[in-house]
Formats: C-alpha cells, sequence, structure tokens
C-alpha cells in the first residue's frame, strides 16, 4: 500500500509574536554574540513582523545583550592574531558594525603590532614557500598576506624582518 504524501495535515507556520522573537534571540545570543543587524536578519528569516523585530532589539540594545562596539572589540581582540585591518574591517561591516565603531576599535592595531603578526603568520606557514626561488617566494609571502588583510607597508616590513627568504 502506498500511502499518500498529501493526507498528512500540514503544520501551521509558528508566528513570531513578540515573546517568540525574544526567546529566540535570547537562545541566539545564548551559543555566541551577535551584532543587531545579525539578530536582525534572523528574526527576518523566521517571518517576525518588522515592528516585532524593532521591539526585540530595543529591548536587547537597551539591557545590553547586544553591544556592536564591545562585539567589534572582542572580534579583533581574537582574531588580530590571524588576519590584518583591512579583512577585519570588511568581515565587520558584512556582519554589520558601524563605520565609526569599526575606525575607532581598529585604532588598538598598531603597525608594530600588525608586523608582529605577519612576520609569525609567515614563520608559521613557512612551508608553503619554495627554497629555490627567491623572487617567486616573496610574491608568494606578499599574496599570502594581502589576502589575510595586511596593507603593503606592513607586508614589506614582516618579509624582510622575518628572516625566512634571506640566502
Amino acid at each position: 500500500y502506498a500511502k499518500n504524501v498529501d493526507s498528512k495535515p500540514k503544520k501551521k507556520p509558528k508566528v513570531y509574536d513578540a515573546q517568540r522573537s525574544w526567546n529566540y534571540a535570547l537562545w541566539l545570543l545564548g551559543r555566541r554574540g551577535y551584532t543587531a543587524k545579525e539578530i536582525r536578519d534572523k528574526l527576518i528569516k523566521k517571518e517576525a513582523t518588522p515592528e516585532v523585530i524593532e521591539q526585540t532589539l530595543a529591548r536587547l540594545i537597551e539591557r545590553k545583550f547586544v553591544d556592536d562596539a564591545q562585539y567589534a572589540a572582542s572580534y579583533i581582540r581574537f582574531r588580530k592574531t590571524q588576519k590584518g585591518p583591512l579583512a577585519l574591517r570588511r568581515e565587520l561591516f558584512r556582519k554589520g558594525v558601524a563605520e565609526e565603531v569599526v575606525d575607532e576599535t581598529l585604532l588598538e592595531l598598531d603597525e608594530d603590532s600588525q608586523s608582529e603578526t605577519a612576520t609569525e603568520l609567515l614563520q608559521k606557514n613557512v612551508w608553503r614557500f619554495n627554497k629555490d626561488d627567491p623572487r617567486k617566494n616573496y610574491s608568494k609571502a606578499y599574496a599570502f598576506l594581502a589576502r589575510r588583510g595586511f596593507g603593503s607597508d606592513v607586508v614589506k616590513r614582516a618579509i624582510e624582518g622575518s628572516g625566512i627568504f634571506d640566502n
């Protein structure tokens, strides 16, 4: 006997009212930090009304559960050892953090610490470079660090200071 797939009663879509949206947002925030834009996008996907979304976000911000400046500072603090300021800026913009907040937060990254980070990244990834061709190694290292968001001055200082390509 073949069952008719259409005979099952269809579930009603769950309505995301104010309480349900609040609970969902708290559940999300219990797992990791989110920006206001990310929470808004998640609630939009759940088809909450714009009024409910704004009400939920206002409550979250009022209670300091969502704070884009704090999120940006934390994000940079944990990722500054893997990426440069250009990549961090791009990622924070994608997450909806305002430009002023990003600029203010990135001020803590000085050029010396960036050069140090870039040099450490080169030393960790020395296996990627061919020992025979110094020009090719230089361009590979340059591209490697540029993709990770480091500026050209920092990249040049890191390559020269790493001692990896000295023959």
